[in-house]
């Protein structure tokens, strides 16, 4: 457990509550038929281990070697161990794949599981170039698969694996509860669309000692509400010791109406990635934002470090351009959010602070902040911003403009 106190009041992040646990039983997928040739398709050999682990309970090991096969399912209390030197390599025979609904089918999929974990040193590749290439030439019918993903996980972990060049987000989580992932890499191409790192939506999280470099998010925290709910979708996540390469850097949003609360971003590095504290929503998609601590930061020619904005996906040309739009749901609500002992150089702009006119940013602090940049930024619709033993080291012009600002410090 983790405690720290945050405007006033103290907030409990936990970690992890609870592991999966599972039994200590074993099935190796060669014994069922697989052939490690990267040619054999061994679907059907591989879930049929998967289903004997989750009638009671158990593992299933693939061994070195490279195992071919099409989309599997997981169910609750199992573990699937990817051995170090052992491939599991999605197939690319598009005109043969299966097809759900409106989507071709994920990879591997969770669907209401507890008590799962994926392990091992070893890799899940996603075959994704000839899934780009189709999608750039607007040739796929249906939306391209998911590497993993798991739908209202209780009880998750993802450790030690490698992640590689999926045909669309390497990972989504939605709805979880309890889910701990570390010590994972997840690698694709800065050109490839839509490869997020992590896409989740939980409660109590950690995510910590990762490895992302990919197209989209390196990690996007996103939670759509479809629902009032007095409780936040998103609560209680500590997002440590991480590597962000490229990519968009670490995102809440762009759906943020279900509400988080609680969550403390610590010992990250950033380099070359688009954004570094990335806060992204709308209106129609927007709810409450709060409790939010970034702190002992590095980001290195990050584009934008600070970029935290209630327009989505673009800001207007101007402040001046926009007006107080009615009440009503979905309005975004972003406060109480802290960033401390951070140092970014390289950038193109300092800070990007836009809030809305109807409900703007309130009670951002920076403390021990240094960014070296090109340009200073804008502070837009915002009260309470204040900034302690910080600097901004701009290049051509002043540290930041500033419309209908409470600013302190700069």
């Amino acid at each position: 457990m983790l405690l720290l106190s945050l405007g006033g009041s103290t907030c409990l992040y936990a970690q992890y509550q609870h592991l999966p646990v599972i039994p200590d039983k074993t099935i190796n997928i060669t014994e069922l038929g697989a052939v490690a040739d990267g040619k054999t398709i061994n679907t059907e050999f591989i879930q049929k281990a998967l289903d004997q682990a989750g009638a009671g309970g158990g593992k299933v090991l693939i061994p070195k070697g490279v195992y071919l096969c099409g989309p599997l399912t997981l169910h609750s209390k199992t573990e699937l161990i990817i051995s170090k030197d052992a491939v599991l390599r999605l197939t690319d025979d598009i005109e043969k794949y299966p097809v759900i609904k409106d989507h071709y089918a994920n990879f591997l999929e969770v669907l209401d599981g507890s008590d799962i974990k994926i392990s091992g040193e070893g890799t899940i590749d996603g075959q994704g170039r000839i899934w780009w290439e189709k999608y750039d030439a607007k040739a796929l019918t249906y939306r391209r698969p998911q590497m993993l993903f798991a739908a209202n996980p209780v009880r998750m972990e993802i450790a030690g694996v490698t992640f590689l060049n999926p045909p669309n987000t390497h990972m989504s989580v939605k709805d979880g509860e309890d889910v701990y992932i570390h010590g994972i890499t997840i690698n694709a191409p800065a050109n490839s669309h839509n490869t997020d790192g992590i896409n989740i939506s939980a409660r109590n999280c950690t995510i910590d000692n990762c490895d992302i470099r990919t197209g989209d998010d390196n990690i996007a925290i996103n939670f759509g509400g479809k629902t009032k709910n007095s409780t936040p979708e998103c609560e209680n996540f500590l997002i440590t010791n991480c590597r962000f390469g490229y990519g968009h850097g670490l995102s809440v949003g762009s759906y943020t109406s279900g509400g988080l609360r609680n969550l403390n971003v610590s010992k990250c590095t950033f380099d070359g990635t688009a954004c570094g504290v990335r806060i992204k929503t709308a209106r129609g998609r927007g709810g409450i934002v709060e409790d939010l601590t970034y702190s002992d930061l590095t980001m290195k020619n990050v584009r934008a470090p600070f970029y935290i904005s209630e327009y989505y996906p673009h800001e207007p040309a101007s402040p001046i351009n926009d007006t107080p739009a009615q009440p009503g749901d979905r309005i975004p609500v972003y406060r109480n959010i802290l960033l401390k002992n951070i140092n970014a150089f390289g950038a193109d702009e300092a800070v990007k602070l836009w809030g809305l006119p109807e409900s703007p940013l309130q009670n951002i602090r920076f403390e021990n902040v240094t960014v070296s940049a090109k340009k200073g930024g804008v502070i837009s619709n915002a009260r309470k911003i204040s900034f302690s033993k910080s600097q901004l080291i701009i290049q051509n012009g002043q540290p930041a403009q500033t419309f209908q600002a409470e600013v302190d410090g700069l």
